[in-house]
């Protein structure tokens, strides 16, 4: 699915955490590129709104997601979303970032790629009293940009659990984990392993 101005794949549509139908998707085997086009903002590859249970989003080929000034993301989980699993993804060359939460609750994001994003590499938006994401080995690849993006709050405590990734900067810059060097965001009880 390729040459669109906007999302190539969306599922979902109930905003925040209302009961929703959407469930059980299957998002699998896709070849997701050139979307976007610097035309309309706020979308992604794959874009999820609400609860969707049981959905799972993988195997997916995702590459160059621009936007017009913001949200150009590779999968993107915007409002609500809850209850997916996001794996053995490959996702480079992407405006604002890999991978983005908004918000939502009791994400997996594990064994994905994601590489070369122009402003950020993972974001999450709005800080909530639960387990937003998990984050588990997966490798992150970028040149420039930041590791983490929008508030380094929405980084700290209890609402995100990162473990066994891989970082890497091919620009020699340095790393940046939410305002902490990698041993202080390791001592914070993040990405053990």
């Amino acid at each position: 699915i390729a040459d669109f101005f906007y999302t190539a794949i969306s599922t979902g549509w109930v905003w925040g955490y209302k009961e929703n139908p959407a469930r059980n998707n299957r998002i699998e085997w896709n070849h997701l590129h050139h979307l976007g086009w610097g035309v309309l903002s706020d979308m992604g590859a794959v874009y999820t709104l609400g609860p969707s249970p049981g959905s799972v989003i993988r195997h997916n080929h995702v590459h160059d997601i621009a936007s017009y000034s913001y949200g150009g993301w590779g999968l993107y989980n915007d409002e609500g979303s809850t209850g997916y699993l996001l794996e053995n993804n490959l996702v480079y060359r992407t405006q604002s970032g890999g991978y983005h939460q908004h918000y939502g609750r009791d994400n997996l994001i594990r064994n994905n790629i994601f590489a070369f994003a122009e402003e950020m590499q993972i974001r999450h938006s709005r800080v909530e009293e639960h387990l937003a994401f998990t984050f588990e080995r997966n490798i992150v690849l970028w040149e420039r940009g930041k590791l983490f993006g929008h508030t380094n709050a929405a980084f700290q405590g209890t609402q995100v659990k990162f473990a066994n990734n891989l970082y890497w900067r091919t620009d020699g810059g340095p790393f940046d984990f939410a305002g902490k060097s990698f041993e202080e965001w390791q001592a914070s009880g993040q990405d053990s392993g």
